[in-house]
């Protein structure tokens, strides 16, 4: 990865797996998301944290990897996981950037920065 910039978190959504192996929202026209703050490890694997867990108990999954620039948090960018489904990707493109933005404005007055499903 870039050295210049860090994850600082992950965008998760309630989905499930169809036979052709794509990931799918539950909800038909409400995609379900929420923001989970983390980091990566030194071998840039994902480091799941306790939050990750719970809400992968009951359907959620890392959908989008948040990663800010160093010098400046409110410079972020998403990337998805393959396999995603059209109304996946388009729930990133149009909510994922709200979800992103308001937890690293909350970081950058202590607050905390997860957020709860839709």
């Amino acid at each position: 990865m870039n050295e210049s910039t860090i994850t600082v978190g992950c965008l998760m959504a309630e989905v499930f797996a169809l036979d052709s192996g794509e990931i799918t929202s539950v909800t038909v026209d409400d995609v379900k998301l929420t923001y989970c703050p983390t980091s990566e490890s030194k071998i840039e694997t994902l480091i799941v944290t306790p939050q990750m867990r719970e809400l992968g108990k009951v359907g959620f999954l890392p959908i989008a990897i948040a990663r800010a620039h160093l010098d400046d948090l409110s410079q972020f960018s998403l990337f998805a996981v393959n396999g995603l489904s059209a109304d996946l990707r388009f729930a990133i493109a149009h909510k994922g950037s709200d979800f992103v933005s308001s937890a690293l404005k909350g970081l950058a007055f202590g607050q905390d920065v997860s957020t709860t499903p839709d």
